[in-house]
């Protein structure tokens, strides 16, 4: 994929006076560089870093035999790279990346050409969509409803598991590289190249739900947003067949202004520019549970648009449970946007009685207690809170009538809270609260509503903190039929999307791959860690390099022989 750079459009309005139409485009190389350091924090490693920097400056359309040279260049002169092991780990993520490639390359040819995502897959870089489409130029996949073809969950899961057959075991490392460098290719590519089509689909279809299930939250939620964003513009286009309708710049300029308000400005490096959110985020844990002790999860001082917060809150019981926070994208809400005026069914609701349109989950923020038990005592003690403190509204999410405080489980763990809220708010109001029985393989309960911020400017911040156990988080990434990747799928794309028995205990293998290797504190076992597939494309390329290299001798020696004899 083309890294195409280049700065806003301007045009004059009526009026004479310059006007930003469209967003404003990076240096993609530098930017990927940046969001790799970024969104690998602590799991970077010398080795990771060059990798990093070759699938980063590699030529794209370069030969098999210069590449090879290339990487073995590379390593012979990076001070940084001084064992055997290092220089496989390089090596591996560079071959797990062109696997990757590959794969993706597949995936095209398997999508059907006579569609318009068909083909707009096909077009080269630079191209533009609608514009470069032949007969359907005035139509354009990105306002199909949905406007990226299905993924093969079969083939996705086997990418990166090691189990099973036909698994090619890329390297999770590779994912979270892979991941930031396209986020980077997404912020830096004008929204109607032919490239950011193919990196929308790339990053949706085989990235964002390998970072789903090991828990790559923030890359996740980056690339979500920046896909929302793009599509968003490209409906926008759609909508009155001008080169930016009127109708998605006003709707851009109000998301910028109400996320600006809560997280900061877009694309902002200023590290204070989440105070605001975090404060936000603080009073809602003390005025629902207890003192909270929370950091950024990635380094704030990049231009990245999410907040992600990580830690603990201690209960007034003295009880400290795990917690994590963040800010809705921009993205998220332009979609929320899109849905209000009809493009989707309608899912956001007004903000009090301001008259403006937010999402309840603006603030999205868990509690990871024990086990269910504790976890009822603990969603117990929030919900009387939500109900007693004058600074918190419960208020329902989209969908819901009246329900603020919605409950999923077992009957048992149902009646448990029931039984308590009544015990401490004998006259609560039962309509507020939605039982529902999801067995005992799934437990989760959460609270909606809002909080007083203090700031007159935005005197509310909409929320939705939800509460869990680390047995009902596995549910969620890698069950079957509660996978949260998976669940928006099926969202999307009803039957199309399926799952073998197969691929589902493939998912289990790639949560414990993470388990067992990104919780590891040691660079050396960091650095050593390779799959078995990963290990012999190593040997595989260094048995490439090593052949080349005795050709190359193979020729200078009949030179020099030649040479000889002509003496």
């Amino acid at each position: 994929m083309t890294n195409n750079t280049q700065k806003s459009e301007k045009t004059i309005d009526n009026s004479g006076n310059f006007s930003r139409r469209g967003e404003i485009f990076y240096h993609s190389e530098a930017l990927s560089k940046e969001l790799v350091e970024t969104f690998s924090g602590h799991h970077m490693t010398p080795a990771r870093r060059l990798a990093a920097r070759l699938i980063i400056e590699m030529p794209t359309d370069i030969e098999e035999n210069e590449r090879i040279d290339y990487i073995t260049s590379a390593l012979d002169n990076d001070e940084t790279i001084t064992t055997e092991s290092h220089r496989d780990v390089v090596i591996g993520i560079l071959e797990d990346y062109k696997v990757l490639q590959g794969l993706f390359e597949s995936y095209i040819e398997g999508v059907d050409e006579t569609t318009l995502q068909g083909k707009a897959l096909r077009l080269e870089d630079g191209q533009q969509i609608p514009g470069d489409l032949g007969e359907d130029n005035t139509q354009s996949p990105w306002s199909e409803n949905p406007p990226i073809p299905a993924p093969r969950i079969d083939d996705l899961i086997k990418t990166f598991s090691t189990k099973g057959e036909g698994a090619q075991g890329i390297g999770l490392e590779t994912a979270m590289i892979v991941g930031a460098v396209t986020l980077a290719k997404l912020k830096a590519t004008p929204y109607h190249d032919a490239a950011a089509y193919k990196q929308a689909v790339f990053a949706k279809n085989f990235l964002i739900p390998v970072c789903s299930i090991v828990g790559l939250d923030n890359l996740e939620s980056e690339l979500n947003d920046e896909v929302d964003i793009i599509t968003g513009r490209n409906i926008g286009d759609g909508m009155d067949g001008s080169d930016l309708s009127n109708d998605i710049d006003s709707l851009l300029n109000e998301v910028d202004r109400v996320i600006s308000l809560h997280f900061g400005p877009k694309d902002s490096v200023n590290p204070e520019r989440f105070n605001f959110a975090m404060n936000n985020i603080k009073q809602i844990f003390s005025r629902l549970l207890g003192k909270p002790d929370l950091r950024p999860a990635v380094e704030t001082t990049s231009p990245h648009n999410t907040l992600f917060e990580v830690g603990t809150v201690t209960l007034q019981s003295g009880s400290r449970l795990e917690a994590r926070a963040r800010g809705k994208g921009r993205g998220s809400y332009l979609r929320k946007f899109l849905r209000r005026i009809g493009y989707y069914e309608p899912h956001s609701q007004p903000l009090k009685d301001e008259g403006e349109f937010h999402p309840i989950d603006l603030y999205g923020m868990v509690v990871i207690a024990e086990d269910d038990t504790q976890m009822a005592d603990a969603y117990v003690e929030a919900v009387v809170n939500a109900l007693n403190d004058e600074n918190i509204t419960p208020y329902p999410s989209p969908g819901r009538d009246k329900e603020c405080f919605v409950i999923k489980g077992s009957p048992e763990f149902q009646d448990n809270i029931r039984r308590a809220v009544l015990e401490r708010i004998p006259d609560a109001d039962m309509e507020l609260f939605s039982f529902k029985d999801s067995g005992r393989d799934f437990t989760d309960a959460k609270i909606t509503g809002f909080s007083e911020t203090g700031d007159k400017r935005v005197p509310f911040a909409p929320f939705e903190m939800q509460f869990s156990t680390p047995d009902a988080r596995l549910v969620a990434r890698t069950g079957k039929k509660a996978a949260h990747f998976f669940f928006k799928l099926r969202k999307i794309y009803g039957d199309l999307v399926n799952m073998t028995d197969e691929t589902a205990d493939a998912i289990i293998d790639i949560w414990q791959r993470k388990q067992d290797y990104f919780t590891s504190p040691e660079d050396g076992s960091k650095e050593d860690h390779l799959t078995n597939q990963s290990r012999e494309r190593v040997v595989h390329f260094k048995e490439k390099a090593l052949d080349k290299r005795e050709l190359l001798l193979k020729r200078v020696r009949d030179m020099a022989r030649s040479a000889l004899n002509g003496i």
